[in-house]
């Protein structure tokens, strides 16, 4: 079967599900729920507003006449908080255009109502170990993750759209895929080929050049085109695109999604755990990739929870610093602010980034311009208020560095949603599927309950030594040889890196150490490091604990997704082995 996705977050590209209309797929897809669009629908609901993704509507409309008359299925997670308001109001457009469209709902996972004060000290957070810091009555949205059985349900009850909550990306992949091929609930491998299949099109063109590191080996990429998994029937997969469109499938492009927002060896998910080290790729022809050879086993008793609970408040001022003496003047402003403003222990998270720096002789006024983003959160709104924040840092402008200014005027404070992932035992949670004429409970499928839990594997590695190559190296950015993509998962960053080739790989395996990892990223220091070894794939993934500290709302970095720690480490250089840069596709020595 053939699974296009047009669309990996809310807020993605418009007109990519009409892009279809002329490519033949069963089943469309598309991701809209990251975990801090979670946040932002719960506190829509708080105003009145609908819980789901509106803007799934305004992309179907255009495109309801040929889906209907097509029978291309429609299978997404826009529902979001209000799966069941999401489903009633795609009704209510085909009765305005007069389409016969038979709509589903999946919906139990949003268990905001059922938690109680009991609950809190099960909430265990998955990546630290720690009790949950408040009161239930706080949280803003509490999502348990299902998995593929209430898609297939709806799907073999005839549905033709699907509206889901917090599913799993990839289970939107997998649920079309067991009711086209009518898979037992315990064929596993087939299970995680899907799975893999799923994770590589979720994200949407960034599987076909989108965020793509070498993307300036390809020529012209245009706009890439949106994403197609083949599926097989022993789950094995095709990963290609669509016809004619700009973009480019390969492996490095399939690998950069096989890393990205993965943690360990072990892809759990409510069906299946997936054995991450078994997935092979290999190119097929131009634009085509075969992903294979993927295991998996049974899953746990427990799912994930994702919670989001009132975290205080934030602002922040961007200062605009140009010409020289950018130390010293950045110096000047930070004992201006601690005296000012106040010093960082005065508020519960405060930092102060400089975005660029001082270059000699710079061509142009922006190459002679750096940024000095200073932000606060704290519990007590005044605290990080305009007036005490904001207007005070303004008011330092003609008692300050020379040429100071702000990119912006002072705002006030916006509040902060700290995100909370823990386990729930999926016997605590209903799954049904609402039909509109019928509601129908599901069954989660089967479990191991020796895998209790997760596996914790932060301690399978042990420490590895700084291996060096000074004599048969050459100094060189590490882009020239290394792939890299990252990305966020609640506080968690994660990195993954890969190589070109075998001898690649047996070095950068050798040479790029947790420890040396810290030593390339000075920002990482203070942040625990586990990484992980994709051999099939040639790569590396680090997962680094607490370097969003609370999730990206609330995080103090300036990026606040980790999107650009991939490309940071790509432009660190670094003594490199001649052989591997003279073997490496499209190198070229630059020092």
């Amino acid at each position: 079967m053939r699974i296009g996705a047009f669309g990996g977050y809310y807020g993605d590209r418009r007109g990519a599900l009409d892009s279809f209309v002329d490519e033949p797929v069963d089943v469309l897809i598309a991701d809209y729920l990251a975990e801090l669009t979670m946040l932002v629908l719960g506190k829509n609901q708080e105003r009145g507003k609908p819980g789901y993704a509106e803007g799934f509507l305004e992309e179907l409309r255009p495109s309801l006449p040929w889906i209907a008359s097509s029978g291309v299925r429609v299978v997404t997670n826009a529902g979001g908080l209000d799966p069941s308001a999401c489903a009633a109001a795609i009704r209510e457009l085909c009765a305005e255009l007069g389409i016969e469209v038979k709509v589903a709902a999946v919906c139990g996972d949003n268990v905001k109502a059922a938690l109680t004060a009991s609950d809190a000290h099960q909430l265990v957070n998955l990546d630290t170990g720690e009790s949950f810091p408040v009161d239930v009555d706080q949280v803003i949205t509490a999502n348990a993750y299902f998995g593929a059985g209430g898609i297939v349900t709806a799907l073999e009850r005839g549905a033709q759209i699907v509206v889901t909550g917090r599913v799993t990306d990839a289970a939107l992949a997998l649920g079309p895929a067991i009711a086209h091929f009518g898979w037992a609930t315990d064929d596993y491998d087939a299970f995680a080929g899907a799975i893999a299949a799923g994770h590589a099109i979720e994200c949407g063109a960034q599987v076909t050049g989108g965020n793509y590191c070498f993307f300036d080996r390809e020529g012209d990429l245009g706009m890439p085109g949106m994403p197609i998994a083949e599926v097989h029937a022993d789950g094995s997969a095709v990963v290609t695109k669509i016809g004619g469109s700009g973009g480019v499938v390969n492996v490095d492009t399939v690998t950069a999604q096989m890393v990205y927002e993965v943690t360990s060896t072990e892809y759990h998910n409510p069906d299946v755990v997936v054995d991450w080290t078994s997935i092979r790729l290999e190119d097929e022809g131009p634009d085509r990739v075969r992903v294979s050879g993927v295991r998996g086993t049974a899953p746990t008793p427990f799912t994930k929870l994702s919670l989001s609970y009132h975290g205080g408040y934030r602002n922040s001022m961007t200062l605009g610093l140009t010409g020289p003496n950018v130390s010293a003047k950045v110096a000047w402003l930070r004992d201006q602010i601690s005296g000012y403003v106040g010093s960082p222990e005065d508020f519960d998270a405060f930092d102060i980034s400089l975005i660029g720096g001082e270059r000699p002789d710079p061509e142009s006024y922006g190459a002679a311009t750096s940024w000095l983003v200073v932000s606060a959160r704290d519990a007590d709104y005044e605290r990080v208020g305009r007036e005490q924040f904001a207007d005070r840092i303004v008011e330092l402008g003609i008692s300050s560095i020379p040429g100071l200014y702000f990119t912006g005027p002072p705002t006030k404070p916006r509040s902060v949603g700290i995100q909370w992932p823990c386990l729930i035992p999926k016997e605590d949670v209903e799954i049904v599927v609402d039909m509109g004429e019928e509601v129908v409970e599901v069954k989660w499928g089967p479990f191991s309950a020796e895998a209790a839990k997760p596996a914790d594997q932060s301690a399978t590695r042990a420490p590895q030594p700084l291996v060096d190559h000074p004599a048969e190296s050459t100094m060189v950015a590490l882009g020239t040889v290394l792939g890299a993509r990252s990305g966020d998962k609640a506080g968690i960053a994660n990195l993954g890196v890969w190589a070109q080739d075998d001898a690649g790989f047996a070095w950068l395996s050798e040479w790029l150490t947790e420890d040396r990892l810290r030593s390339l990223m000075p920002e990482l220091e203070e942040c625990p490091i586990v990484r992980y070894d994709f051999a099939n794939m040639q790569a590396l993934n680090f997962v680094i604990y607490g370097f969003l500290e609370r999730g990206v709302s609330a995080t103090m970095r300036f990026d606040a997704q980790a999107k650009g720690l991939g490309e940071y480490l790509r432009a660190r250089v670094a003594p490199v082995p001649i052989h591997i840069v003279e073997s490496s596709a499209g190198s070229a020595v630059t020092s």
